[in-house]
């Protein structure tokens, strides 16, 4: 038992005695009032004094029955009955004691879970033990457990980026390297080795800016700036950037009539539904079909856009694992590439509380809808 678990204990043991006194001695007195023939006043001894010395005044009578009262009440506690005072010891140590440890337990088991989860064990799980209290400590007990669960599930994360990001990094880290030789062996090279270590600088540049917004959007630290935004615009936009970047890109826009409003923030939706497209463009035959559908659902308050291509797409067992960083399919290995574009549109959908799905179409070609929100009722309509 520990110091928590005696303090409780003397505590409330003594909170019980007392109130156990207290009751029993308010009955006493309430018995006397109600009887006071009860009282063992001496008026024998008082009538034959009376009739030998002269008669003291009322003050006197007065002050002698309060003495007498005074002294009987001490007479009653004194003679309070033995066993009921061992009961009343005996209960209160028993009803403090199962108090106190219904109290102090589960403080210890959490206690002692926090330090293990502090030596770096968040496996371990305290609700088991303490859920059978159906009480405060058991939902505390299960906060915890979701607690250490999370933070495991971050930590994991974390190191997996992390070698990702190392991964990514060594190779143009190593081109770089290999630009400086070059140079340093023959300085006429040196107009095209800087060209491939400015290139590779931007190529990591871009990879840790996305690495970063990633991060931020994961973290809550990222602030989104809503306005209404016009999807149809957007949408327009996006492509007539992609199509201005690579002139042979075949993409069909088709979009409804009526004006489709947003509430979110430009850039980063502007940033979601571009890495969709470009990658549209970038994994799908060369002569190949882009297929951008803007619909919206009046029943479910969304809208959805759809971007098709007519690429190999990715196995099926790939499909939710190319929303995280650095996890590419097996078909886009080959192509240049980090594979944090979509998980950046996915984490920026969720931001807006939407949700992004792949899924593959037969009998070839690969599609990714974005689902978000409409702004509301009257604006979108």
């Amino acid at each position: 038992m520990g110091r928590l678990f005696w303090k409780l204990f003397a505590a409330l043991f003594l909170a019980l005695i007392s109130t156990v006194i207290t009751v029993g001695n308010i009955v006493q007195w309430e018995l006397h009032q109600k009887h006071p023939h009860m009282q063992k006043v001496p008026s024998q001894s008082w009538s034959a004094a009376n009739r030998s010395t002269p008669a003291p005044n009322s003050q006197n009578q007065t002050g002698y029955v309060h003495s007498s009262n005074e002294l009987n009440y001490v007479e009653l506690l004194l003679n309070f009955p033995f066993s009921a005072l061992v009961f009343c010891l005996i209960t209160s140590a028993i009803f403090a004691g199962i108090l106190a440890w219904s109290i102090s337990h589960p403080i210890k088991l959490l206690l002692e879970h926090l330090k293990t989860a502090a030596d770096g064990n968040l496996l371990i799980r305290v609700s088991p033990k303490i859920k059978v209290s159906h009480d405060e400590f058991a939902e505390l007990g299960a906060a915890f457990d979701l607690m250490a669960l999370r933070l495991n599930s971050m930590i994991k994360s974390q190191s997996n980026m992390l070698h990702h990001v190392s991964h990514e990094l060594r190779s143009p880290l190593a081109r770089i390297q290999m630009a400086v030789g070059l140079v340093m062996q023959n300085p006429k090279k040196m107009q095209s080795s800087l060209q491939r270590v400015e290139l590779e600088a931007v190529r990591m540049e871009k990879m840790i800016a996305e690495l970063l917004e990633i991060f931020r959007l994961e973290s809550g630290m990222q602030k989104l700036q809503k306005t209404d935004l016009d999807l149809k615009g957007l949408l327009a936009g996006i492509v007539g950037d992609v199509q201005f970047e690579k002139q042979d890109a075949r993409i069909h826009l088709d979009m409804p009539d009526k004006v489709i409003l947003i509430n979110g923030q430009l850039e980063l939706l502007q940033r979601a539904i571009e890495n969709v497209v470009r990658n549209a463009v970038k994994y799908g035959p060369a002569l190949g079909k882009v297929a951008i559908e803007l619909q919206r659902s009046e029943r479910t308050g969304e809208v959805i856009i759809e971007v098709q291509d007519q690429g190999n797409g990715v196995e099926q067992q790939e499909l939710e694992q190319i929303f995280k960083p650095f996890i590419r399919g097996r078909s886009a290995s080959q192509i240049d590439g980090h594979g944090i574009g979509l998980a950046m549109t996915k984490h920026i959908v969720e931001a807006h509380g939407g949700y992004v799905k792949a899924s593959n179409l037969s009998p070839i070609g690969f599609m990714v809808r974005i689902h978000l929100p409409l702004a509301n009722k009257s604006s979108a309509g």
